[in-house]
């Protein structure tokens, strides 16, 4: 059975710092961990791409955008696929309705001025996801978004007067919990090949999100490369998110 897999990488930067990083405009230690992120992560997590040949959604910050245009280029270059992330990472349910509605246009401008072609899918920061900001997804034209966690397969849900995919997240199948609790890059292989494994026997699309600047770490990016071979061996065929939503 051929399955559609999805890897997905949040490229938060600097904005991945707690309220967006605002308040840690000063903690120059805290800051230079998310920028190893875009300096060294990211062109590990870009060649283990390219040594698979595989595809995948970036999904990125407006902000991310605007200070680093040539990294965020680069991943344009490389073949794969832009998403809108927030424009300053604040996570939407700390917002008012018009502050939400304003990251949605405000990263939808930084993100065309280095996305190849309109952006189309979502990522709510921190997977906090709210009416307000699903209404303004629908009303801009977005086609899909990946933050919410009720299911395991594509779906749809109501986004104001239409309709998203919705593509299914989950914390086990992030990198970011697993090495906030352990250290171990072995124990997050075996959990996502279970899981490609049972994708592949029950027929559904899967998503996995990763980070640059903590799978991009010289003795874990041997975990994407491991999965992506593993993929491979099942059968899988890589999508980006469009591809996916375009499919559901």
């Amino acid at each position: 059975m051929t399955i559609g897999v999805s890897i997905t990488v949040d490229v938060d930067a600097e904005t991945g710092l707690p309220d967006g990083g605002r308040a840690y405009a000063h903690r120059l230690s805290s800051r230079s961990e998310r920028l190893y992120g875009l300096r060294r992560g990211l062109p590990r997590v870009l060649a283990a791409l390219a040594e698979a040949d595989a595809r995948a959604t970036f999904y990125v910050p407006g902000l991310v955008a605007q200070r680093h245009p040539d990294e965020i280029r680069g991943i344009v270059a490389a073949g794969h696929e832009l998403g809108h992330h927030g424009h300053t990472h604040r996570r939407p349910d700390t917002l008012s309705a018009r502050e939400q509605r304003a990251e949605l246009e405000d990263g939808l401008s930084a993100l065309a001025a280095v996305a190849d072609g309109r952006v189309r899918g979502y990522r709510a920061p921190g997977w906090e996801l709210t009416p307000a900001t699903l209404a303004g997804l629908g009303a801009l034209g977005f086609t899909h978004d990946s933050s919410l966690m009720g299911d395991d397969r594509p779906h749809r849900v109501p986004a104001g007067a239409v309709e998203l995919v919705e593509l299914p997240v989950h914390w086990s199948l992030d990198d970011a919990p697993h090495f906030s609790a352990t250290t171990d890059p072995a124990g997050l292989t075996t959990v996502w090949e279970r899981e490609c494994d049972c994708a592949v026997t029950e027929a559904r699309h899967l998503t996995y999100t990763l980070h640059p600047e903590i799978l991009g770490r010289p003795h874990r990016i041997d975990v994407l490369r491991r999965l992506l071979a593993h993929i491979a061996e099942r059968g899988g065929r890589h999508v980006t998110h469009t591809e996916a939503a375009a499919a559901a």
